[in-house]
């Protein structure tokens, strides 16, 4: 059993059991790399032992049961891998957890069940191993087609990896494949990272996300930032690489769909459209987060107080991070929901939350629509392409 959240709607202990909770999705989280990128601040260990797989995975399975003994009703419109790399467990593993869950959960029909993977960790035996465990969507960490920009990065595979994982995805009929790519390297031109992603088009992704380096100061590449080893691009740079990024993938028929994220019609990510809707979700795993009834609280990235609790049956670390007001919850919606292209619906939006945002942020919206970063368009408040950039300081004031 879990510990319990203090002040929380939504405990993980004592007998009480949710009744008829909505449709969910699940992040499972594998807190494991071969070796961790150099721009990484993600909660992720370096693999020392790949018996300690097999440890997880029982910790894992074990925290799964628990949550359904405690949330029986509970239907799942997504499942997602996320790490780390969880291409590091092998098919018993993978199989393993996913049984467990939709066992322990009603899995919906065509459910999307995602997992996030390195190129240097699939073959196609473990191809076959992930279709047979249910995997239907692949999200590739490629992040550059260079290798000069991969070393820098940390990167474990090569461009030819990369090239040789995207042909076995098609040899196998992979239909819902993402490609994970990132711009603003230090030293990076705008014909490198246009090359990379046009490489990336021609390998006929159905999805692709491309984002922004922005560094920790606590990761080794922050601190060759802090100590003047590397420079950042300035960011009239960047927004230029983004800007020529939209323009060339709309030309492409890909939808862009938020803010990082674009798309052949049909294919958005399910599972991440939950959290830009601020929609609840579940989730286990060493450092993973939750948000349920109004609560957002974290499985502690503890890995081996998470596992050794587990094995034994005890209650494994919890932290609230937040119990929202009713207040705080629509401020999220509105600041997650931005994210989204097609921007947040005004009239849904106050039926959500009986609240008008055109007159509760009146001097806002006014301020950022005269410097054409917001826009009002068919009863939508959205970004503009400017705005996208800028969004966060934008989104600053909203918080505030």
């Amino acid at each position: 059993m879990g510990s319990i959240i203090k002040n929380s709607k939504f405990t993980l202990t004592g007998t009480d059991k949710i009744e008829n909770p909505p449709s969910m999705g699940v992040y499972i989280h594998i807190p494991f790399c071969i070796k961790k990128c150099r721009y990484c601040d993600f909660f992720s260990l370096p693999l020392r032992d790949e018996s300690y797989l097999d440890k997880y995975t029982q910790a894992l399975i074990n925290e799964i049961k628990v949550r359904g003994q405690k949330m029986p009703a509970v239907q799942l419109e997504s499942i997602y891998l996320g790490g780390g790399t969880p291409s590091l467990l092998n098919g018993w593993q993978l199989k393993s957890i996913l049984q467990t869950v939709t066992n322990e959960f009603a899995l919906l029909p065509g459910a999307e069940v995602s997992l996030e993977a390195n190129p240097a960790t699939l073959d196609e035996v473990k191809l076959a191993e992930l279709e047979e465990a249910g995997i239907n969507r692949i999200s590739l960490g490629v992040q550059s087609f260079f290798d000069d920009e991969l070393t820098l990065l940390g990167r474990i595979h090569n461009s030819r990896a990369v090239m040789e994982t995207i042909e076995m995805l098609h040899s196998r009929s992979w239909e819902n494949f993402n490609l994970d790519l990132i711009y603003g390297l230090p030293g990076q031109s705008v014909d490198k990272w246009i090359q990379s992603l046009k490489q990336a088009v021609d390998c006929n992704p159905s999805h692709l996300s491309i984002y922004l380096l922005q560094l920790e100061e606590e990761t080794p590449m922050g601190k060759d930032v802090a100590d003047g080893r590397l420079k950042m691009l300035d960011e009239d740079d960047e927004w230029y690489m983004f800007d020529q990024a939209m323009e060339y993938l709309e030309g492409k028929d890909f939808e862009h769909y938020e803010i990082s994220n674009f798309c052949r019609p049909g294919y958005e990510c399910r599972h991440n459209l939950r959290y830009w809707q601020a929609e609840e979700y579940l989730g286990m795993g060493a450092g993973a987060v939750s948000f349920i009834n109004g609560s957002r609280y974290i499985n502690e990235p503890q890995l081996k107080n998470y596992v050794d609790s587990l094995l034994v049956g005890k209650p494994w670390p919890v932290q609230e991070l937040e119990d929202m007001s009713g207040r705080e919850l629509m401020i999220d919606a509105l600041i997650l929901g931005l994210r989204l292209c097609a921007g947040i619906d005004l009239e849904q939006f106050k039926q959500r939350f009986g609240v008008d945002i055109t007159s509760e942020y009146k001097e806002i919206i006014a301020y950022y629509r005269n410097r054409e970063l917001l826009n009002i368009v068919n009863g939508h408040l959205r970004f503009t392409k400017v705005g996208y950039f800028l969004s966060n300081q934008v989104l600053c004031q909203f918080i505030e």
